[in-house]
């Protein structure tokens, strides 16, 4: 069974802020091979029910959820989870997976460093 992707950002009342998401959900899509939705909690559309209500609508059994978050705050332990509990109660018989958030990862970090090392000139 296909999986459907949505990578879901914060959102941000500058719309040029927003753009951001698109363009890492065009970057994940590339890499994975397939189309990934993007998402916001808040500030733009679509928001997470939406997005996960339009694929269920296209046919969707199985949706990934990947929150586009850094670390473990209130949306990533519990308001994207109660969103998600409504919509698993609604749709049964779709499997909604819901992965970590970026975390503590070593790509973070080298990223960081990265842009640090940019900043001095290195």
């Amino acid at each position: 069974m296909k999986s459907e992707i949505i990578l879901l950002g914060h959102g941000s009342r500058r719309a040029e802020a927003n753009q951001g998401l698109l363009v890492v959900a065009e970057k994940v899509s590339r890499l994975m091979g397939q189309p990934v939705t993007p998402a916001y909690m808040a500030h733009d559309h679509p928001s997470l029910p939406e997005a996960v209500e339009a694929k269920i609508q296209s046919g969707a059994l199985r949706i990934v959820v990947m929150p586009l978050f850094l670390f473990r705050g209130i949306h990533v332990t519990v308001d994207i989870h109660e969103e998600l509990h409504e919509i698993r109660e609604q749709h049964p018989n779709v499997e909604i997976i819901f992965t970590k958030e970026l975390g503590a990862d070593d790509g973070i970090a080298s990223l960081a460093s990265l842009r640090i090392k940019e900043a001095l000139g290195e």
